[in-house]
């Protein structure tokens, strides 16, 4: 606890605080990199399993730029958020579990990662997902809207 006390007297924690656009505009880019990064995903694993077939699944990973883009956003938007209100936010139970979702959801990807590279990726190419792909997608697909729903149940609960 100290630690987190600690952060919410920091340079960062103090403009959050005091430049009144700051706040808004930190979180206002928060939700552009959600949109890029939970959207890009979306859009991947759906392909993944088997929405818009004529869509080829490797036009569709084309969009891993902009998923990076939305993940490096997030990190810096919310961890200057994080920052700022550090003693509500790591205490409260729905951020613990984002946090918790998040981590899972990087496992998944890495999971992702090994699933297609035993494949050789032939399959990005014949539009085919293989079953173990397609567990992956979906469990991607759960772990990101859940990442999304706990980020706003932080707010109320």
């Amino acid at each position: 606890m100290a630690f987190l006390q600690w952060l919410e007297t920091t340079a960062i924690a103090d403009a959050v605080r005091t430049i009144p656009w700051l706040y808004p505009a930190l979180e206002s880019a928060h939700y552009i990199g959600i949109a890029c990064l939970v959207g890009g995903i979306m859009l991947i694993d759906l392909r993944l399993l088997g929405v818009a077939k004529k869509l080829p699944i490797a036009t569709m990973v084309t969009l891993l730029p902009w998923v990076w883009a939305g993940f490096l956003i997030n990190l810096v938007t919310g961890g200057t958020i994080f920052i700022y209100g550090a003693t509500g936010f790591g205490t409260n139970p729905p951020f613990q579990l984002k946090m918790a979702l998040i981590a899972l959801a990087g496992i998944n990807a890495f999971l992702f990662e090994i699933a297609a590279r035993r494949g050789r990726n032939s399959w990005v190419i014949d539009g085919q997902a293989p079953a173990m792909v397609k567990g992956v997608a979906t469990l991607s697909l759960i772990l990101w809207m859940s990442v999304v729903a706990t980020g706003r149940w932080m707010a109320y609960v």
